[in-house]
């Protein structure tokens, strides 16, 4: 009777998991169907922002400005996307994977700036990089103004030579089923290579400093945001994943306790069968 009491109690547990793992799969769904509507529509405004950055960048004076001019004697700063919260499956640990493969191949201490609990801790904890930012609970579409500091951090290091390159990691959402993660350089943005230059290069009134201020706060802006809705798409993606696995899995460990629990029932029955029958035995005799 022990053991049926053990197996009715550890069926009651993964009956109330398997509750909570459904719910978290149905929220997880609907809030990805939501960013996902979004993710195009950053997308589109992130390329057309790096277009704009393109043509500054053929006009022969960006070649001497520091958003374009590579400085390999200086530290690179990464910009981070992981999650507040757990549950997503592989989510934040590719992301950690990545940005640690990235570290590797600096030959200065990087700078590190992270959107998302989850990184603020891994990276706290972290040796060897400068961590000179942690923004938590940011919403899956913010704000503009969420990126004002990281953006300042960004602008301001490259214009005074304090950083080299800036790059930013996410979590880019390709479908429902599959996400990667992936490390984009923003900075120093890329130049047309030599005899591929348009031939019609735009002239800049009174300086080409004047439009670069704005058209890079744009770009900037763009990717930031671009990167927060696919990663908050991508999210929510395997974590629906991981807690339908998860749901399955339950649902299965019912079944094999449930099976255990009926077979130890019957193993109680027929064990007490045959000591009725023994004893009615025994008295006969």
């Amino acid at each position: 009777m022990a053991q049926t009491r053990t197996l009715q109690r550890r069926i009651r547990s993964v009956k109330n998991a398997k509750q909570i793992t459904k719910a978290l799969e149905v929220v997880a769904a609907s809030r990805m169907r939501r960013v996902v509507q979004l993710v195009e529509g950053s997308r589109t405004y992130g390329e057309l922002a790096a277009a704009i950055i393109a043509k500054i960048a053929a006009n022969p004076e960006a070649h001497r400005l520091p958003y374009f001019s590579p400085a390999t004697d200086k530290p690179a700063l990464y910009v981070v996307i992981s999650s507040d919260r757990g549950q997503a499956g592989a989510f934040n640990s590719n992301i950690f994977h990545a940005a640690m493969q990235d570290f590797r191949q600096e030959r200065t201490r990087p700078q590190v700036i992270v959107f998302g609990r989850k990184g603020a801790r891994f990276f706290s904890r972290l040796g060897g990089i400068d961590l000179r930012g942690t923004y938590e609970n940011i919403e899956d579409v913010p704000d503009v103004n969420v990126f004002s500091a990281a953006m300042e951090a960004v602008i301001g290091g490259l214009a005074e030579g304090q950083i080299g390159r800036v790059s930013i990691i996410y979590t880019q959402f390709i479908s429902s089923l599959s996400q990667k993660a992936v490390s984009l350089q923003l900075f120093p943005a890329n130049l047309p290579p030599a005899g591929e230059a348009p031939q019609t290069v735009p002239e800049f009134e009174p300086d080409i400093t004047d439009v670069l201020e704005e058209g890079i706060r744009l770009y900037l802006q763009a990717r930031l945001m671009q990167a927060k809705v696919e990663s908050a798409a991508s999210e929510h993606a395997m974590r629906m994943v991981a807690m339908g696995n998860a749901n399955r899995n339950a649902s299965d460990l019912i079944d094999n306790l449930t099976l255990e629990l009926n077979a130890t029932r019957q193993a109680a029955i027929t064990q007490e069968i045959a000591e009725i029958t023994g004893g009615a035995a025994a008295i006969a005799d």
